[in-house]
């Protein structure tokens, strides 16, 4: 089968909720929070893809504008608070970003490699080109608290995951793994780290494994952090 790290993720999270996204076809509920949160990635996307940065703030606004997703929920007042939340974020990521020694090399870049059996393919964000000729692998993150001054396992497996598909499938050298935090406007970055590619790959095999097997047995301990929690008939959160 084919497994995305999306799909890799939810499968070991709960392979029911594998089920109820992948198979069913269900989303999550969209958020005002979630909706800003597509609306800045795809104002970056657009504005790294057309000028590679070099634009101005006015440049990246204007893309903001294009590309906002706007709640049908939201009254108008409270459409322009998030908007005017999106902006602000936006302008304090554009400061951040003023004194980068890197070059853009790939926005939005597919990846995709064969992997025993399976094959796994993958979307990153952006690729920069570093001075010394190495790559950085950078993802933009909308939530809040998902990473922090000693990252998380799960964003760092998500970064590691993308490094291995540039340099399975695209022959880069990943030398630095780097989020940008979106909600907090903050750029954290570790340097990669080559040493748990097998045991990334055994993970992901695991997971295609077990979903190719369609074994779809409820991880209940993930409940309460479940976006299905609400309606689903194996949730046992409150």
């Amino acid at each position: 089968m084919e497994i995305s790290f999306s799909q890799q993720r939810v499968y070991l999270e709960c392979p029911w909720q594998y089920k109820l996204r992948f198979v069913d076809g269900r989303r999550p509920p969209q958020t005002p929070e979630s909706a800003l949160g597509i609306s800045l990635h795809r104002a970056l996307e657009s504005y790294y893809r057309d000028s590679a940065g070099d634009a101005g703030l006015d440049r990246l606004l204007d893309c903001f504008e294009r590309r906002r997703v706007r709640p049908r929920t939201l009254d108008p007042k409270e459409d322009k608070l998030w908007a005017d939340k999106g902006r602000r974020i936006l302008k304090r990521c554009f400061e951040l970003e003023a004194d980068r020694r890197s070059q853009v090399a790939g926005v939005e870049r597919e990846f995709v490699y064969p992997l025993g059996r399976h094959t796994v393919r993958g979307m990153i964000d952006r690729i920069d080109l570093l001075p010394d000729g190495g790559h950085e692998i950078i993802d933009y993150n909308p939530r809040v608290g998902e990473w922090g001054a000693s990252e998380s396992a799960a964003r760092s497996l998500q970064l590691r995951f993308y490094a291995l598909g540039a340099k399975e499938s695209l022959a880069m050298k990943p030398a630095v793994l780097t989020v940008i935090e979106l909600s907090k406007a903050k750029i954290l970055s570790v340097p990669y780290d080559p040493s748990g590619e097998e045991e990334l790959k055994a993970l992901i095999l695991k997971a295609a494994d077990g979903i190719e097997g369609g074994g779809m047995t409820p991880e209940t301990s993930f409940c309460p952090r479940c976006s299905f929690k609400s309606d689903c008939s194996n949730s046992t959160a409150a």
